[in-house]
This record gives structure tokens, sequence and C-alpha cells, in this order.
């Protein structure tokens, strides 16, 4: 296995970059491998270095140290160093024959039957976790519409004045209430007002309205009116699910910070299955690594979560990696703007949306990109904005970005028709 696929299973960032460090440091001793396994001994921070071990039948790690991360730095450091140079040949010290032994002999034991009294023991206790879940959201959902009420009744030029307080004790009910789609709309609300600007009340009045929105249609079934209230569908699930094959270009990025959770969405647009969006995120301080490598044409497959279009995915396997080739722009901004009714009339919540236009050129103060008919979009003023104008010297070129609603982020630019590079 290469470094670039044995980085792919770095839990986060973090885990990966300290793993490429650790790999090459003087800090390993009594390192070896043989047919079944790799070890090595690890100094860290206490007396004692860490007993690091990997079984090459599945990859699967063992490693001393207190992280309870899967795999940890140490077994991920370990495995790059052979992968960059063979560890040398050599038989296995004790604690790792111990360790084999104890895995081979747990997967050939014979799997427990399972009781048909024991299968509906669990049945049951997975009902009344749901149902319990789904009357907590009820209730949360009442507490929101109570709040809304209150927040119409002494109207939005109030909201600057509200304190921290305020704002932290109707979240909390929501994520008390599992409801975290919720809480993540209020936080919304929050830093929008918190923002200011002249287009804040605007604003927050949208999201407000769509909040309202939301609580009313809280008992509908939909997938959509159900991930955006927090139920969520485990990523394991998906996986073993239907997959898409395809040859998928990742264009555009956006990485946020709760403050307790980074979150990376990439989109990425496929020939036969137009956008879709995967999102990864890492908690503790690390920044997540985007799920697909970005800017390239990835060959491979992707799992749809349950949804409407751009569905979210899952990655599966990817089968190669090579130079994107041409990726086709609607003709005008009224063509790319239309072509959206459909996602808006699906998920009414959602409000970043992937666009693009062939053949744009900025306007002389940089605010907007005009199309051949002379129609434009507000572009935000960034590095991305600047990198494209130096990749294109200034003439026309094909546009892919994120848009809001009022104005564009710019993602990737290519000259008319050529192939796409990433610029932000």
């Amino acid at each position: 296995m290469d470094a670039r696929a044995l980085l792919e299973q770095a839990p986060d960032g973090q885990v990966a970059s300290s793993a490429t460090r650790l790999a090459g440091s003087s800090g390993w001793q009594g390192t070896g491998r043989s047919d079944t396994a790799l070890w090595g001994l690890c100094k860290g921070s206490g007396k004692n270095p860490y007993q690091v071990c990997v079984d090459l039948g599945d990859r699967a790690t063992k490693c001393s140290c207190p992280s309870r991360k899967f795999p940890c730095k140490h077994a991920l450091a370990l495995q790059l160093r052979d992968a960059r140079e063979p560890l040398p040949a050599a038989e296995p010290p004790d604690w790792v024959d111990e360790w084999l032994t104890r895995r081979h002999r747990a997967a050939a034991a014979p799997a427990p039957v399972d009781s048909p009294e024991a299968a509906q023991r669990r049945a049951r206790a997975k009902e009344k976790t749901a149902s319990a879940r789904e009357s907590a959201v009820r209730a949360g959902v009442a507490g929101l519409t109570d709040w809304l009420a209150d927040v119409a009744g002494a109207g939005l030029a109030g909201l600057p004045a509200r304190d921290a307080a305020w704002w932290h004790s109707i979240q909390a009910r929501m994520v008390d209430a599992q409801a975290k789609g919720l809480a993540s709309a209020v936080d919304e609300v929050r830093g929008i007002v918190a923002a200011g600007g002249p287009d804040w009340a605007h604003d927050a009045a949208d999201r407000l309205g769509g909040l309202h929105l939301l609580a009313r249609l809280a008992e509908s079934p939909d997938p959509v009116v159900r991930r955006r209230l927090g139920f969520s569908v485990a990523e394991e699930e998906v996986r073993g699910g239907p997959g898409w094959s395809d040859d998928w270009v990742p264009l555009l990025k956006l990485e946020s910070d709760d403050g307790l959770v980074r979150t990376v969405r990439q989109w990425a647009w496929g020939r036969a299955h137009g956008w879709v969006v995967a999102v990864r995120h890492a908690g503790g301080g690390a920044r997540p690594v985007p799920p697909l490598t970005h800017g390239v044409l990835v060959q491979g497959v992707l799992h749809p979560y349950p949804g409407v279009p751009p569905h979210r995915v899952a990655v599966g396997e990817v089968l190669a990696e090579r130079q994107p080739s041409p990726v086709p722009a609607p003709g005008s901004w009224r063509e790319a703007l239309a072509g959206l009714e459909e996602y808006l009339k699906a998920d009414p919540w959602q409000r970043l949306h992937p666009l693009g236009c062939a053949s744009v050129r900025v306007t002389e103060d940089t605010a907007r990109l005009v199309d051949g008919a002379g129609h434009g979009v507000r572009v935000r003023g960034d590095l991305a904005l600047d990198q494209a104008l130096a990749v294109t010297g200034g003439g026309p070129f094909d546009a892919w970005g994120l848009w809001n609603g009022r104005e564009l982020r710019l993602g990737a630019v290519a000259t008319p028709g050529g192939t796409p590079e990433v610029v932000g």
C-alpha cells in the first residue's frame, strides 16, 4: 500500500500530518516486518516506548498509546516508514505474536447463534429508542414554534440587543431535544445578526421564515425534512447501498468551523450524475481532509444519501485519478439560474448551490461576472477572484462557484471550453 492510500485511512487531518512527521523521526527502535505483520517501538511522552504493530492481512493496528483514534499516528507512521523503505525482515517479538494469535483465534471462533428472543429484544429496544427520539424532537419543535412567535412579536429590530445567553438557551434546548439540525439553523440566524451589515435583517427574516416552514412540516416523513431536523443516516449504511460509478471532478469546496467541529464540503461534478456534495468533519482542532482529491478527475464509485439533488454522497471505491477533461457550463447566467429551480423546490432550505457559466468577463470594478448577453452576477472579491484574473489574464473564461442567492463565491475557472483549474 502506498503512502497516499495509507494517509487516506487517517481519521482526520491532524493524525495524517502528525504521522507524516513521526514517520521520519529518530524515535523508532526495534522495527521489523514478517509476511503477516509490521512492528516497532516508538518513543512517546512516558518512560516506556509505545508498542506498535500492524496485521498485514487486513491492516488492523494495535498500539499501547492512549489515543482513541484508529489508526493512531504511531500505527500510521509505522506503515509509512515501511512504504518508503521496507522494514528489516525479522521474527516477530512475543508481544506481536500474542496479539496476532488472539486476533486469529477470535476470527476463527464460530459466531454466537442469536436466539429469536434476543433478536426481538434488540428490535424492541431499537424501536423504543427511535420512538423516544421522535418524542424529544416533537417537543423541541413545539419549543421552537413558541420561540419563533416571541421573535415575531418583539420584531427583528430587537435581535441585535439579545445577549449570548438568550441565543444559547434556545440552541441548548434544541440540542437536548436531539434536533441538532434546528440548533444549527438557530446558530446561523445568530451569526447573521452578529455580523450585521446592510442586509442582516433581510437575511435573518429569510432564515426565520425557513425555520417556521420546517416547524410546520416537522411531522412529514419526507427525507429532506428529516435531514433538516437532524435525523441522519449512518455512512456505513449508505456505503452498503447502491453506488454511482462515474468520472467525478471535485471543483468547489467550503470549510466552516462552529467552534467544536470543523467541516469541509466538497462539490463534485459527474458526467452522468451531475453535481453531488461530499462532507467530512473533524474535531479537536483538527482540519478535515477533503473526501476527494480536489481539482483532479476521480474515476470511482460514490454512494448517495437519501434526499434530493445535489445528493450528499459517501466515497466508495476510487479506481483512478488523472487530469480533468473539460466540464460543460451553461451558456448564460439566465440559463444557469433557471437550472436551480428544481433544486429550490426540492429543498427550499438549501442556501448554497453550485453554479457555472461559460465565457464570462469580469467588469471593470471587479464586482460582477458578465456573460455574452451582458447579464451579470455579483462575485465575491477575494483571493479566488484575484487568482482567476491572474490565470485568465483578464480575458473571457468559464466560471464555476457557489451561489448564495446574492453573490458567487468563485471556485474554478477555465479558458472557454478548456480544462478547469481550481482557484478557491
